[in-house]
């Protein structure tokens, strides 16, 4: 049977699947169906931080003015790798997410919500600041907004989660029609092919 995890649950960030674990990540407008083969944690650190402002090549960010989205490369990743990642802007600056570049993470019809440093007090573990990329050029692209009258010499965030190196589910025998309804994610065929699984959405979805 399929089941859905806590993956927004609030609390210390945890895998949300075992090794040898099943994952269906929604990617590229489908599902996708894999297998974890190896996990760690990725700790906040200097190493997980990154200074926009410089990254921009500017030596400053304006009163009231924005970083547009760009690539953070310090969470892309090589083929079959996942990250389940949170943040945090260490400066007074907001941060805005895109998973993939033309696709808004945070957001309705009417808003894109941002994340700042306010963000914490409402939300102690930032799990709603939870975001998952996979493989390949499937880049996540951070905004940044400075808020503030002044200008700011910095704009650093600081990432943290888990890595998971992946495997695709073996699907030799599965007929062509089940694994169109693999792709599409229906219940019933996952349920009877793959098992049980944690369904995850690895960029944003509109309507």
């Amino acid at each position: 049977m399929s089941t859905m995890s806590g993956i927004y649950d609030s609390g210390p960030i945890q895998p949300v699947a075992r090794i040898k674990e099943n994952l269906s990540i929604w990617t590229n407008g489908k599902y996708a169906h894999y297998v974890i083969e190896y996990q760690e944690p990725i700790p906040p650190s200097p190493a997980s931080t990154i200074e926009m402002v410089v990254a921009s090549g500017n030596t400053s960010l304006a009163a009231n003015t924005s970083i547009g989205k760009r690539v953070v490369g310090i969470l892309q990743l090589n083929e079959m790798e996942f990250l389940h990642v949170r943040f945090e802007p260490l400066d007074n600056v907001e941060g805005v997410i895109w998973e993939v570049s033309g696709q808004a993470k945070f957001n309705t019809r009417a808003i894109h919500a941002r994340v700042d440093k306010r963000t914490r007090q409402w939300d102690p573990y930032l799990a709603t600041t939870t975001f998952f990329i996979l493989g390949v050029n499937r880049d996540m692209n951070l905004e940044v907004r400075n808020p503030m009258g002044y200008a700011t010499p910095t704009a650093r965030f600081m990432f943290w989660g888990n890595r998971s190196l992946l495997k695709d589910f073996p699907l030799d025998g599965v007929t062509e029609a089940d694994k169109l309804k693999l792709r599409e994610g229906d219940r019933e065929t996952v349920r009877r092919i793959i098992g049980t699984t944690t369904w995850l959405p690895a960029e944003g979805k509109s309507g």
